[in-house]
């Protein structure tokens, strides 16, 4: 609980120690919320109700007095509460242990920061049961008040109008140890402490002087304990007609104790302030609105701000304006996430010089978390901030000589793997700012041909000497390079080696100069033979290497292709394609070569993801390679398949739910009564959704979609491999079971199937679930038919017999059952027409006042007076009309005669009528309500709406616009079935219904069943603290009866006062009890 509780767990501030001061009071002091639960209760207040601190948490005056004394102190709270008025009275109580006490009662509206932004109650409470019987002694003659004076349990004293004292109370011997005549005229300030006399000499010279009370406190000396104490001295004149004062009535009263109570709350203070302001880093405090409520001594003398300047959002005037805004948004939102704060930003210093602080905070949390508020600190970092900005500038001007020369330059360990790689170095490698240096090391750039030339260079640097070479490599790109790189070895502080610097220059063009040099006469000496080959196969890809892999001819769709230019003649193949030198593409080569005849195939090329057809023709030289791209047809080819496949799928199959549909179940039926074997049986369940069609109307088609591919998967699990579930229609599923040895495992499996529906239902975009279960109609062949329209006929008829005997049930076909169907299709198609031929009804049932034993409400129930069938009980068709939609023009009618009739009634009796979820879901429902009453005239707050928990499960918001609209009218509002849905709670805290009636199912088993008894106490105890009347359903036995009066319900319904009655007969019951 939060309040002065949670406070008893905090340190700051000092608020353990304000505990202790309440304690120490001798009047009664409680703390309300604004629902009037005692949050707090000193020890008097403890003792005047007759119980203990903890036991008074949480209650409220119900628990201590009579409802009709409750009812005044729960409005006086309230007027405190809007009106911030304080509000006192003084009245004779009877309590509910029997006790007959005068009490004086000061309200008073309260806020308390650190408790919540909420307003409080505070009530001082004074047992003046005995000062009221001295009054009246008073009153009878002086010397019944001259034992008042002696016997009150302080010291009471009478002054004239100059203000010396000429009476007072015996106990001035035990405060002074001096008789009473000494302290006569001003002989009392001999035992006023010499510190305080002055100042009481003042305030009472004031008092008489004005004529205004008198209230001052001082130290008397005290015989008895040996030492000062603390005294409260008060007083009041009294004045004669004319408004001249003619006496002074005062009472000493010893407040020592709570006078060291407030001495030691203001040390606990003051330790606190010390404790912050001594340690080295900045303190500060808010409350739960982020309010600032302290800053440390080192934080004011940082920014020059004062203390009362920094309360509040005063603090931030010292942020830098341009830190402000996000400073400010950032620490809203981690208060309104309850998150920890870390911020980083500029702080004006008092010389108005900026430093740079990281302020971190903590949430500070109640027992039950609530948050209190925020604990936090700030920390200078101008030093840290400075030196890292110098570091990034020495970096920034580093890399700029760094990135500012044409040559590649990199940093290496002493293994060749890259550290760092200048701007002209990546431009040259082929790499993007972004790219990922890892391999780039001197051991991957390499070909395999040079590393022994490469390594050489490395250890040269590793032993500390430069070094210089010349080698091929290829870059990011795949393009050939050659380079000239020179190597040099950077040291430590010991002289050792640990890395190397390198620069790296581009010698491609010039060695390219230099092989195009030497390949030119070899090019001219076969030139006529490359000629020949290549026109053989113009419109394809040709490529011409050596025995040695080099490329020595490559046509201009090859070049495109290949995205290769002329430097590529000359080029090893499998150096320009390394990941291609053991694949497919080599071994096709190499026995072209070794066989010397051609090779055809058709191969997927990795290197550059395509599909090739190759023709590989051995020459004197080497090969002669024609090839083209065969991506695109096969790609074709592969998406006509698929989109076969894919129809294929879909012809077959439901789109929601992924199930076989009702054209892939008639032929798996077909086949599957072709090829039954004669001892085995074959069954067939036909699987229906109960009350799908009202649940999509009440929840939309979004939510019924979600339901069926649920219900779909629970399907699929529960069946065998060899066995076949389908969806045929709407809410209809079909589960086809080859192979049975007996025909119990169809029942069994109906069983099983029926328990994983009822289970709920996720619903989509709500914050709850709901549970609508399932019938099943099973036919099994070859008794109930050998063909597959005969058993899904059958299964259809015994799942429709099903459903017309209630929800969750499952029912094997057998002869003559359809003639039991079509009594019930009669049924259905008779209420079609019931409420325009005026078959309905309305029967009323008593709701009965414990308190004053008579009838206060009655509620409206419909009845079917079929006219060959006679009185058909509201379960036969109640679900046929919520299946059918029927409920809601039903509804309405009932709606209409229940006002009409209860117009009739005495004015005391309302008349309570329920609605369907469909009937609460219209958006005319308002309209409808409001018209009801008008036509009907019956003032809108006789009338009594009954709603489930289960039609406020979904559209949370309009739920409660619907039910604020309807308030509006006048109408009241109750919750129906309480306890047996999923949101109950939720919603009498975000609505207040005007009652709660509790579901029978509790009833029934009282008073021997302890689970329900607990439930319905703990009901009754939440109608008495939020103020909602409270009425019990299904009481039948005296013994119920009496224990639900014992827990306090406001009202009963059940056979024990009466049943359902015709219109006519509830009127002469109202009447008689008039009588």
């Amino acid at each position: 609980m939060g309040g002065f509780e949670t406070q008893r767990d905090e340190n700051a501030h000092g608020f353990p120690c304000l505990m202790s001061v309440l304690d120490a009071v001798d009047q009664a002091v409680i703390i309300k919320d604004e629902a009037s639960r005692f949050l707090y209760g000193n020890l008097a207040a403890s003792a005047l109700l007759d119980t203990s601190s903890d036991h008074l948490r949480g209650k409220t005056v119900y628990d201590f007095l009579d409802r009709e004394q409750a009812d005044r102190s729960r409005k006086t709270d309230l007027e405190v509460l809007s009106t911030a008025h304080s509000h006192v009275c003084e009245e004779t109580t009877v309590l509910l242990n029997g006790r007959i006490r005068s009490l004086r009662t000061k309200k008073q509206c309260i806020s308390v920061p650190e408790l919540g932004s909420g307003k409080l109650v505070l009530v001082l409470i004074a047992d003046v049961s005995e000062l009221r019987n001295a009054e009246a002694i008073l009153r009878a003659s002086k010397e019944h008040y001259r034992s008042f004076v002696e016997l009150h349990p302080q010291t009471p004293w009478t002054a004239d109008a100059s203000g010396a004292v000429i009476e007072i109370g015996p106990g001035w011997r035990q405060v002074s140890g001096l008789p009473a005549q000494k302290a006569l005229g001003r002989g009392w300030e001999q035992s006023v402490h010499p510190e305080d006399l002055e100042e009481v000499r003042t305030r009472w010279t004031a008092s008489i002087c004005h004529g205004t009370p008198l209230d001052v406190e001082c130290r008397i000396s005290s015989p008895s304990h040996g030492k000062y104490r603390w005294f409260r001295n008060r007083a009041a004149p009294r004045r004669d007609a004319e408004g001249h004062v003619v006496r002074w009535y005062g009472v000493l009263e010893d407040v020592h104790q709570q006078r060291l109570a407030i001495d030691a709350l203001r040390e606990s203070e003051a330790l606190f302030r010390g404790i912050a302001d001594s340690v080295p880093v900045m303190m500060w405090l808010t409350d739960a609105n982020g309010q600032a409520t302290y800053h440390s001594r080192r934080w004011l003398e940082l920014t020059g701000q004062s203390e009362t300047d920094a309360l509040g959002s005063g603090w931030s005037r010292s942020v830098h304006p341009e830190d402000l805004g996000t400073v400010m948004t950032r620490f809203a939102d981690d208060i309104e996430r309850n998150a920890l704060v870390r911020l980083e930003y500029r702080l004006r210093r008092g010389d108005g010089s900026w430093a740079w602080v990281i302020d971190t905070g903590a949430p500070r949390l109640s027992r039950s978390g609530e948050l209190l508020g925020y604990a936090g600190s700030v920390v200078d970092i101008t030093d840290r901030r400075t030196a890292e900005l110098a570091l990034r500038e020495s970096e920034a001007s580093v890399r700029s000589i760094f990135d500012s020369s044409p040559d590649c330059i990199r940093l290496l360990d002493l293994e060749g793997d890259p550290l760092l790689m200048n701007k002209a170095g990546r431009e040259l490698m082929g790499l993007s700012p972004s790219d990922s240096l890892e391999n780039h090391s001197w051991r991957k750039v390499f070909a395999e041909g040079v590393m022994p030339k490469v390594l050489a260079s490395l250890e040269q640097v590793r032993r500390g000497r430069s070094s210089r070479f010349e080698a091929g490599m290829t870059d990011a790109r795949g393009n050939p390079r050659h380079m000239d790189v020179i190597a040099a070895p950077v040291f430590s502080a010991d002289g050792a080696p640990t890395g190397m610097v390198t620069i790296w220059r581009d010698m491609t063009q010039a060695k390219a100069a230099h092989d195009d040099a030497q390949a030119a006469r070899s090019q001219a000496e076969d030139a006529a033979q490359r000629l020949s080959a290549a026109l053989e196969a113009t419109m394809d890809c040709v490529l011409v290497v050596d025995r040695a892999w080099r490329i020595t001819f490559l046509n201009e769709n090859a070049r495109k292709f290949l995205a290769l230019g002329q430097e590529a003649i000359g080029c090893g193949l499998w150096e320009l394609y390394p990941a291609e030198a053991s694949g497919p593409y080599a071994k096709n080569y190499q026995r072209a070569l070794e066989s010397g005849k051609s090779v055809s195939f058709e191969e997927y090329l990795p290197t550059l993801g395509v599909w090739l057809e190759v023709h590989a023709s051995p020459t004197q030289d080497g090969l002669s390679i024609f090839f083209r791209d065969t991506s695109a047809r096969r790609a074709a080819e592969q998406e006509r398949l698929q989109a076969q496949k894919q129809l294929s799928h879909m012809a077959r199959h439901d789109a929601l739910t992924g199930l076989p549909n009702g054209t892939a179940f008639l032929e798996v039926m077909d086949e599957s009564t072709r090829h039954a074997r004669k001892d085995a049986a074959l069954a067939l369940m036909t699987v229906g959704l109960d009350a799908f069609k009202t649940f999509n109307d009440t929840y939309g088609v979004r939510a019924g979609d979600s339901v069926l591919r649920q219900a779909a998967e629970r399907l699929r699990s529960c069946v065998r491999e060899t066995d076949f579930v389908a969806r045929r229609a709407g809410d209809v599923f079909a589960v086809c079971l080859p192979g049975l040895r007996r025909s119990g495992d169809a029942t069994e499996m109906a069983q099983r199937l029926i328990a994983v529906l009822s289970q709920p239902f996720e619903l989509d975009g709500a914050q709850a679930s709901l549970s609508i279960g399932s019938s099943i109609g099973i036919s099994i062949g070859p008794d109930d038919g050998t063909s597959a329209e005969q058993l899904t006929k059958a299964s259809e008829v015994a799942l429709n017999r099903a459903k017309a005997m209630g929800k969750g049930t499952y029912l094997r076909y057998f002869e003559g059952m359809d003639s039991q169907l079509q009594a019930h299709l009669a049924l259905k198609h008779s209420l079609q027409d019931a409420l325009a031929r005026g078959e309905f009804e309305v029967h009323y049932q008593t709701l009965v006042n414990l308190r004053s034993r008579r009838i206060s409400t009655c509620e409206a129930l419909v009845r079917w007076r079929h006219p060959h069938k006679g009185l058909i009980p509201p379960a036969d068709f109640i679900p046929i009309a919520e299946e059918t939609g029927l409920i809601v023009p039903i509804g309405e009618w009932v709606l209409h005669e229940a006002c009409r009739q209860a117009a009739s009634w005495p004015g005391d009796v309302s008349v309570a009528v329920n609605l369907s979820p469909v009937q609460f879901k219209s958006p005319h429902l308002v309209r409808t309500v409001e018209e009801a009453c008008a036509s009907e005239g019956l003032v809108a707050s006789r009338l009594q709406l009954e709603i489930t928990e289960s039609v406020l499960l979904d559209e949370d918001d309009r739920n409660l616009q619907t039910l604020q609209e309807l308030r509006q009218l006048g109408v009241r509002i109750a919750m129906d079935d309480f306890g047996t849905g999923y949101s109950s709670l939720g919603y009498l805290r975000r609505f207040p219904f005007d009652k709660i009636k509790v579901d029978r199912s509790f009833i029934s088993d009282l008073p021997h069943g302890r689970e329900s008894l607990a439930i319905v106490k703990a009901v009754a105890g939440i109608g008495k603290s939020l103020g909602i009347t409270t009425t019990v359903e299904g009481v039948e036995t005296p013994e119920q009866l009496e224990l639900v009066c014992l827990e306090g319900f406001d009202e009963a319904q059940g056979y024990l006062f009466s049943r359902p009655l015709p219109a006519s007969e509830m009127h002469r019951l109202i009447v008689s009890q008039e009588r």
